[in-house]
């Protein structure tokens, strides 16, 4: 079985115990759920990041998050159609292929003293093109103020997915913006070849009560949070 991330968003039906740790004064919540939790079986994922400082008006600048889930999952990324990095930051996402649309979210972001309100975004999630042998998810991100940009996430490993967040532009004057959080949830996709089904994202086989992971979020102060998490599974029955 081809080990890979599943990788991207969507929402209940698994209890995932939400972590808080704090570096210092940054503090981070990160919950990553797949649902259905059903061990082998088709799943989609449903992520929550929400990023705070108590000391301070808003958290410092995230620029990466990376994300360890639990080992033995299938992504398949080769069967579905992918969107270009490059056609997709030129063009935008209708000039994407139909079908590599794998995922939504909301994004919400801050840049005080020169913004005052939060700057929210509307996401969009693509199976992205294969960059330097590894696939990706690439996330669009549309603004309410400034730039469109894009969020490219490498997936490697069979278990691990790597963002790299570019400066979050507002205003010629403000300063980039920090990230508060991010919502994301990729539902179960299947797509037909011929007389058979694949499933864009399959849960590991093995489920030993829980499945854990972890996920680690870098800032540009030289700050890291690391936040463990783990979600109950269900194994599944054999015939």
């Amino acid at each position: 079985m081809r080990r890979t991330l599943f990788v991207v968003v969507a929402s209940t039906a698994a209890a995932l115990v939400v972590a808080a740790v704090a570096y210092a004064a940054v503090t981070v919540s990160f919950s990553a759920t797949a649902s259905p939790n059903r061990a082998g079986k088709p799943t989609g994922l449903f992520i929550n990041i929400r990023s705070t400082d108590p000391a301070a008006p808003q958290p410092p600048i995230m620029n990466r998050i990376l994300m360890k889930l639990q080992k033995g999952a299938t992504y398949n990324a080769r069967r579905f159609k992918r969107c270009k990095l490059a056609v997709l930051r030129a063009r935008g996402p209708k000039s994407c292929p139909k079908g590599s649309q794998i995922g939504t979210g909301t994004g919400i972001g801050r840049a005080l003293p020169v913004v005052e309100d939060p700057v929210n975004a509307v996401l969009t999630l693509f199976n992205g093109d294969r960059q330097g042998g590894r696939d990706t998810v690439l996330v669009y991100v549309f603004p309410d103020l400034g730039p469109t940009f894009v969020t490219v996430c490498k997936v490697s490993g069979g278990n691990t997915i790597d963002c790299s967040i570019p400066p979050i532009k507002t205003l010629p004057s403000a300063p980039d913006a920090s990230v508060i959080s991010i919502k994301t949830k990729t539902p179960v996709k299947r797509v037909r070849k011929g007389k058979r089904k694949y499933y864009l994202m399959i849960a590991p086989r093995r489920c030993s009560r829980t499945w854990k992971g972890s996920g680690t979020f870098y800032f540009a102060t030289g700050e890291t949070v690391r936040v463990p998490i783990s979600q109950k599974c269900k194994k599944t029955r054999r015939r």
